[in-house]
Order: structure tokens, then C-alpha cells, then sequence
């Protein structure tokens, strides 16, 4: 035991005085949750902005449509009468980004009672707000037909309610956190990365990088046994993967609430009480990610080679929460089964502010728990095997 306290003080010791490594370790921590809120913020501020701002249509034949161009400019349209010989091609040239085609005998079509027809003019190849403008276009020009609609059926003496023999009620149970959830989605795969990132530079320097510096055999001389050694290193990347937790769970908690939620009805906010619970749920996958990476780091000889391999690992346990939250998984007994997943699950719920299950809690510690004992035990193994040395 004393051994394994030797080796843990020593390589937490020599990283913390690297300056390059500690700031590869915990740069992610600190800077990814404010990164991404400030993301999301530009994100929604941007998109409320851009929805209820105005934009360009170019009306070819707006003489004959007097009132549907004053229904578009009452909705903040700057509708822009223009003469061109070919629309579409002014469209594909680039001229205008979206085109708006009444027919001659749109009025005649009205009076009579028959469907007028409009013709929009876009390229759905463009993205951004040629698209965005499109839809609006659209609707707001079928919102002037349902009106015309309308008054035809109460001048026959119709009522307009016949058209919708269907009234749908909607009742939207979720909370304003969960609802929050979905646009913050991705806060449970920072956490799973910020877990493995913590150690990953601690875990190469501590068995690629003494190999390559010539300093992994005389450690192997020393008196203390291989399992204790390698639980050491194990122990300091834990360490290292800890702290790095802790300063995410931080800065997530001073970054969210500056993400403006409350203006699409949402709210989000993580207290202390749901930061601790976030960092219990995820010491299990702590201890497996340091066991994963310094076994893993072993088979490298040199650190580039290390990092290579480590990149690669760190893909695994992050591409089932990218698959499972297209498929909106609920949590159930067989995926807390899977590490990494059932942590990303569980965090996900208690900053929804659900229930979360102690039999959930249970099996997604164990199984986590016993796949870094194998792993480290593989880890030992490797260590007691003079090729190490190679």
C-alpha cells in the first residue's frame, strides 16, 4: 500500500509541474462549457433575431396583386417590384435569392372564385437564410389564402369552422429543464470526454513518455511491485480525471444561466446538490477511463504513438451517446449495462431534475466498476511482463 502512495505522489508530483500538460488536461474543463454556452447563446439570440427581422422578396407582377403585397408588408416583407425575363435564372445566377411570380390573370382567377395561382422562385440548394426565408415566405402567403378561404365561405353563408371538424389539444408535460435538455444535448458527451481527457496526458507520460525518456526501467527496479506501480499511475490519472470533472461541473454551473432559455420558455439552472450527484454518477467511469488509457498507453513506444492510440480509444465509449441520443434512448436496466452510456444517461437526468433510479445508479457503478478492475488487472499484466521494457 505504501508503494502505491509512493508511485501516486510521484506522478501527480512530476505533472503538476509541467505547466504544458496541466493546461492540455484542464483546458477542456474550463473553457468547454463556456465555449459551448457561448455558442448557444449567439445560437438563439441569432435565430429569435433573424425570425422576427424583415427580408427581401422580389415580386415580378406585384400590379396584380395589390393586397397580397400589403398582407407580405405588414408582416415586415420588403417586397421589391422588379421586371426580369427569366426568374429562375436570376434566381441560379445569384440576382435574387428568392422570386415571387403572380400571374397576369391572378386577379380575374380571384373574382371568378377559382384558385388563383403563385409561383415562388428559390434554389433549396442554398442554406441559412435563403431557406429560412423561403418557409416564411410560404407561410405567409398561405396564411392570405386561408383568409380569402374564409370570407368565401361566410359571403355563401358557410361557416368556416366546418373545415376543421378536429380541434387538436396540446398538453406538453415536460419541464422547462428537460425541454432545455434538448438544445443543451450534448453537455452529457462533454462530460464523458472531459472524464477521459483529464488523464490522458498524465496516463502517456506515465508509461509511453518513461519509456521513451529512458526512465521506465530504472522505476521497474525500484522496490515496490508491479501492481502497486501500475495502481499508482492508475490512481494519479484518476486523480487528474477527477479534478478535471470537478472544474467542468464549475464552469458549467456559472456558464448555463447565462444562456438565454427564458426567451423560448425554457429554464436550466445546476445547483451544488446536482453537481455532486453529476460527479458520483461518474467515478465509476473516472476509474475506467485511467485504467483504459494507461493500459492502452503501454503497448506505445514513444508519446506521439501513445497519443495516436489514446485518440482512438477515446472514440469508443463517446460514439454510443451520439447514436443513443438520435434514437432518444430512455433509461432502462440493460443501458446502464454499457459505460459511458449509462453515466451520459444518468447526468442527463439529473439535469432534467427526473428521478433517477438506485437500482439504475447500482448496475452502471458495477458494471463500469468491474470493466476498469479487468482493465487494470490487464493493465498489471502487462507490467509483469519484461517486454515492457522493449
Amino acid at each position: 500500500m505504501r508503494g502505491f502512495g509512493v508511485v501516486l505522489a510521484k506522478e501527480c508530483r512530476d505533472n503538476l509541474r509541467d505547466r504544458r500538460t496541466i493546461l492540455a488536461s484542464f483546458s477542456l474543463a474550463l473553457l468547454g462549457p463556456a465555449l459551448f454556452t457561448a455558442l448557444m447563446s449567439f445560437v438563439l439570440t441569432s435565430t429569435l433575431g433573424e425570425s422576427r427581422a424583415g427580408f427581401r422578396l422580389a415580386v415580378v407582377g406585384a400590379e396584380h396583386a395589390p393586397r397580397l403585397v400589403d398582407h407580405l408588408r405588414r408582416y415586415n416583407v420588403e417586397v421589391a417590384p422588379v421586371s426580369l425575363d427569366d426568374p429562375r435564372q436570376a434566381v441560379r445566377d445569384g440576382v435574387e435569392d428568392l422570386v415571387l411570380v403572380i400571374d397576369a390573370d391572378y386577379p380575374r382567377q380571384l373574382e371568378t372564385g377559382g384558385v388563383a395561382s403563385v409561383t415562388l422562385i428559390h434554389d433549396s440548394a442554398q442554406m441559412g437564410s435563403a431557406r429560412r426565408d423561403f418557409a416564411r415566405a410560404r407561410q405567409m402567403i398561405g396564411q392570405y389564402g386561408q383568409k380569402i378561404g374564409v370570407l368565401r365561405l361566410q359571403l355563401r353563408g358557410v361557416d368556416p369552422a366546418i373545415l376543421t371538424p378536429i380541434r387538436i389539444g396540446e398538453v406538453d408535460t415536460a419541464s422547462p429543464a428537460a425541454r432545455a435538455v434538448t438544445i443543451l444535448g450534448m453537455l452529457p458527451y462533454l462530460l464523458v470526454l472531459v472524464v477521459f481527457m483529464g488523464g490522458f496526458y498524465l496516463a502517456i507520460d506515465a508509461t509511453a513518455g518513461e519509456r521513451e525518456h529512458g526512465s521506465l526501467e530504472p522505476l521497474l527496479s525500484q522496490p515496490v511491485s508491479r501492481s502497486a506501480l501500475v495502481l499508482g499511475k492508475i490512481g494519479a490519472a484518476s486523480v487528474f480525471s477527477m479534478v478535471s470533472t470537478v472544474l467542468f461541473l464549475v464552469s458549467l454551473s456559472v456558464s448555463v444561466p447565462f444562456v438565454p432559455l427564458h426567451r423560448v420558455g425554457m429554464s436550466l439552472s445546476i445547483d451544488p446538490l446536482t453537481c455532486l450527484a453529476m460527479f458520483g454518477v461518474s467515478l465509476p467511469l473516472v476509474a475506467l477511463g485511467a485504467a483504459l488509457l494507461t493500459a492502452v498507453a503501454s503497448f506505445a513506444k514513444s508519446y506521439k504513438e501513445a497519443q495516436t492510440y489514446l485518440t482512438v480509444v477515446i472514440l469508443v465509449p463517446t460514439l454510443p451517446l451520439i447514436v443513443t441520443q438520435m434514437l432518444d434512448q430512455a433509461p432502462s436496466t440493460a443501458l446502464m449495462l454499457v459505460p459511458s452510456l449509462s453515466q451520459a444517461t444518468l447526468v442527463t437526468s439529473l439535469i432534467k431534475g427526473e428521478a433517477v433510479s438506485w437500482l439504475h445508479v447500482a448496475v452502471s457503478a458495477g458494471a463500469t466498476g468491474l470493466l476498469a478492475a479487468l482493465v487494470a488487472w490487464v493493465a498489471i499484466a502487462l507490467y509483469r511482463r519484461e517486454r515492457i521494457l522493449i
